[in-house]
């Protein structure tokens, strides 16, 4: 630093070196592993870039790429003092004084020629920590388009307040400063440049450390000031894209609504999700065309006839594409269009009333849709090919749920209670879905000691999400939908395992690896129609039932109705029985025939 009393303002007697103590506490805290970049704006003969190499040596070793160090230094001598101390000169010289050493044995080495040639040693591997550059002289002429992560500097003390402010300046955009002031700068803010200063020092809420008689002990040059270690960070700086404004504005006026988009999804999220695609490859296709325009002007050599004199400096590059010769489009075409039928996919919009089988049946296939365009009409008919899906995935699915609900573990004792039996037609296995029942779930809690979590939310929510699904096709609609995943969270953060209220049904979860299911009363009718479904199919039910009437009905075929609806006494299930034939359309109709379409709103 070339600090002076304030009668001072120029000449060699403003040269102050930074004292190794003070260097010490404007470092102490520096993240390297956000720091590669590095402006030193008033070098003097480099005591700050010194200290500054030292830290990087003893935190992070020279084993990592170093660091790229500006300098700048007004004084020739100084500039050529700092030149040396950083030059490939110097470094020989410290290894013409560190070979004969090394070359010795080790045992034959005196305790000082072994300190000296650690010492050594480590002055060459701190030099190797960084490449340091003169670039400038007056850094108020110092004009760069370089980026710096870091701007570590110790001005004069008559001109701190203008230095700081010409670096604050260069980081506009983003970057941090570590700054040596005179305490009065800070403290006494009398000048219009002070009182500029302190507001940008408020508005970037710097750290300031104030340290008394900082260059009083240890400094080169001695004196009795008191100083400000000024810490600021600026956020990177956000750009706004003009090209893609200027598409998406152009998208909003010429878009008009389709009518046909809007019955078929709530708040035009196919539309949306079109339009941004649109204007995001326009705006990269506008892009693309300036940087193709620009290329010429990017060469690598001036003047240069050869292929390669002619390669551009900055390179556009596609992800995973090729870059040899000319931009990729076919590339960069297909991984945007993955993008977003990924997103698609994904989004509970589209998907959400898949089972989990056809939502992982259609990720598995969506990297084949990056070879068609994110259109209206393509969206449209992987709809239809859902709906097609779903409609022949339902009876799966709710087939899949009566067994998973009725089956028998042999492991798990308690899941004997599962099975209803009743005399079916035609055979005496039949059985059916009661209140209650008992589900394997190995894995929802985690066998480790050190985890914190109740149980794992994810796991139930897929069980417990596709129990629910099948259900919804049954419901068709009528109960009113719950956040299963919100309930599960607020039960794992509570440390609940028992009565957490789900839709149709409250549940159990327990250590050893099982889940109890209890239905609702008013859900009951919902377990009968899947009771009814899941025996129609398997061929339990006479094949009459629920064409005719209990009195119409062959005496064989009223056994197994008392059987399956009431205890098997002889007009024990006459009156359940009617009841199915007066609700028929809900007991008895195809569950496809209540089940909204994908996408339809959401209530």
């Amino acid at each position: 630093m070339r600090a002076q009393d304030l009668t001072v303002t120029s000449g060699a007697d403003q040269f102050y070196p930074t004292p190794p103590s003070v260097a010490g506490k404007m470092l102490a805290g520096l993240d390297f592993n956000f720091v590669q970049t590095v402006l030193e704006p008033s070098a003097g003969k480099g005591d700050l870039v010194d200290a500054l190499l030292r830290a990087y040596h003893d935190r992070v070793g020279r084993y990592r790429n170093g660091l790229d160090i500006d300098v700048c230094e007004i004084d020739p001598h100084l500039r050529q003092i700092c030149k040396y101390q950083f030059s490939k000169e110097k470094e020989n010289e410290i290894y013409d004084l560190y070979k004969p050493l090394d070359c010795m044995v080790y045992s034959s080495r005196t305790p000082e020629q072994a300190a000296e040639h650690k010492r050594l040693k480590r002055e060459m591997d701190i030099l190797a920590c960084g490449a340091v550059h003169i670039v400038h002289d007056d850094f108020f002429t110092y004009h760069t388009h370089k980026h710096y992560n870091l701007i570590l500097m110790n001005p004069p003390f008559a001109e701190g307040d203008l230095h700081l402010l010409r670096a604050i300046n260069i980081q506009k955009n983003g970057g941090s400063i570590i700054c040596l002031l005179n305490a009065e700068t800070i403290r006494n803010p009398y000048t219009a440049t002070r009182m500029l200063l302190a507001q940008k020092l408020k508005e970037y809420d710097a750290k300031i450390q104030y340290i008394e008689d900082a260059f009083s002990t240890d400094a080169e040059r001695k004196a009795m000031v008191d100083v400000a270690i000024v810490r600021i960070h600026i956020p990177e700086a956000k750009f706004e894209s003009t090209i893609y404004e200027r598409m998406k504005k152009a998208y909003d006026r010429e878009v008009e609504p389709d009518p046909d988009i809007k019955a078929l999804v709530a708040g035009d999220y196919i539309e949306q999700a079109v339009q941004m695609y649109n204007v995001e490859v326009d705006a990269t296709m506008e892009l693309i065309k300036e940087y193709m325009a620009l290329k010429p002007y990017m060469a690598q050599t001036l003047g240069g006839n050869d292929k390669y004199d002619k390669a551009p400096i900055l390179n556009l590059v596609v992800e995973h594409g090729s870059t040899y010769g000319s931009f990729d489009y076919h590339a960069y075409m297909r991984l945007v269009r993955l993008k977003y039928w990924r997103a698609l996919f994904h989004n509970d919009k589209f998907t959400g009333r898949l089972t989990s089988e056809l939502q992982e049946k259609y990720h598995a296939e969506v990297e084949k849709m990056a070879n068609y365009e994110f259109s209206v009409f393509n969206i449209k008919q992987v709809l239809i090919e859902m709906n097609a899906s779903m409609t022949s995935g339902i009876e799966k699915a709710i087939m899949d749920l009566f067994d998973k609900l009725t089956e028998e573990h042999s492991w798990y004792p308690e899941c004997q209670q599962n099975r209803h039996y009743f005399n079916g037609w035609a055979t005496n296995k039949a059985h059916k879905i009661g209140k209650k029942c008992i589900i394997p779930t190995y894995g929802l809690f985690s066998s480790y000691s050190w985890v914190k979590e109740t149980f794992k939310v994810w796991d139930a929510y897929k069980v417990i999400s596709d129990i629910e699904k099948a259900f919804n096709y049954l419901d068709g609609g009528r109960t009113h939908d719950v956040n299963l995943q919100y309930i599960l969270e607020a039960a794992a953060n509570g440390g609940v395992t028992r009565n957490i209220m789900c839709k149709y049904f409250k549940i159990d979860l327990f250590k050893k690896g099982t889940m109890h299911i209890k239905f609702y009363p008013e859900s009951m009718d919902l377990v009968e129609r899947l009771n009814i479904y899941a025996s129609q199919k398997k061929g339990w039910l006479p094949p009459n039932y629920g064409k005719t009437s209990y009195k119409d009905m062959q005496e064989a075929e009223q056994a197994v109705v008392d059987s399956f609806h009431g205890d098997g006494s002889e007009g024990s299930g006459a009156e359940a029985y009617a009841e199915v034939i007066r609700n028929s359309a809900f007991y008895l109709a195809e569950p496809t025939q209540k089940m909204p379409a994908l996408m339809a709103p959401a209530t």
